[in-house]
């Protein structure tokens, strides 16, 4: 199932749940049903105003659709619509971004922030950390958008521990890694919306030819999730202009750390070194 089909299934399960509740759901399905774009940005109050019922009844309808309160439920509709965006409407929320309760960015980072504080006390997250830690050798590798996050975890993880590669298409290995030992090589892709088909299609290809694949991405239906033996599931922004990609720097950060405290030995001697050499070159003012 593509990712379009899938997010239409999802907003109609919604839609239905609304229609055989209570007529004050079914004016809420009746205005989202059009609008629901729009709708994922506002604020409860907002909403609510717009819609003719009470902020109580968009927080009744968001739990009944499974949710902890309104801001969940509109973080999910935020991402399960975001490959939909085009760059006219994600130019309308950059030129309106605030409502009466902030900015809608510094807000969305706010509650991405949260998230991030369960993740790392998670078994998925260390097991990345071992991953990242014990491989032989770690490519990183991502296109488009999210490839500017490649040189930042190319940098700082390659001061804790050797043999950290960066691969976009642009590199030639990305062409080159297909020829080397899979047994030898983890593969770290990174990859948000809008998933670009190219990094798919590779990371496909690289699947099959029996290399270790470790993804960071935004949700459990990212199309490099079922390619990859292990995942972290990173939220990003998508309420301006372009993603911010503030939690996935933090999470390499963190990732880096949790590397560094792994294997003490290594990253003690390889800090040392490194802050020699930079004393000896004169580097720093």
């Amino acid at each position: 199932m593509n990712e379009e089909n899938s997010t239409r299934q999802t907003l109609e399960s919604w839609w239905d749940q609304g229609r055989i509740s209570s007529d004050t759901n079914r004016l809420i399905v009746k205005f989202l049903e059009k609008n629901y774009r729009h709708a994922a940005f506002m604020s409860a109050s907002d909403l609510a105003q717009e819609i003719g019922v009470s902020q109580s009844s968009i927080t009744r309808f968001a739990a009944m659709l499974g949710f902890s309160g309104f801001s969940e439920w509109s973080k999910e509709m935020q991402a399960i619509i975001r490959l939909e965006l085009s760059a006219t409407e994600r130019l309308w929320y950059a030129e309106h971004p605030s409502d009466d309760s902030g900015d809608r960015v510094l807000l969305s980072e706010q509650e991405n922030l949260a998230i991030l504080q369960n993740m790392i006390n998670s078994d998925r997250f260390q097991a990345f950390a071992k991953e990242l830690a014990y491989a032989k050798r770690v490519v990183f590798v991502s296109v488009r958008a999210a490839a500017t996050l490649l040189p930042y975890a190319h940098y700082f993880l390659g001061k804790v521990r050797p043999n950290v590669e960066l691969a976009s298409i642009s590199d030639p290995l990305w062409d080159q890694l297909s020829s080397e030992i899979p047994s030898e090589i983890l593969i770290v892709v990174i990859a948000f919306p809008r998933y670009p088909r190219l990094l798919v299609e590779w990371t496909t290809h690289m699947q099959t030819k029996g290399f270790h694949i470790a993804a960071i991405t935004d949700r459990l239906t990212s199309p490099v999730v079922p390619l990859s033996e292990l995942s972290l599931i990173v939220p990003v922004t998508s309420v301006s202009l372009f993603d911010s990609y503030a939690a996935p720097l933090i999470v390499l950060n963190l990732l880096v750390r949790q590397v560094a405290a792994l294997i003490p030995n290594i990253s003690e001697k390889r800090l040392e070194q490194l802050e020699a050499w930079d004393q000896l070159q004169n580097v720093y003012i």
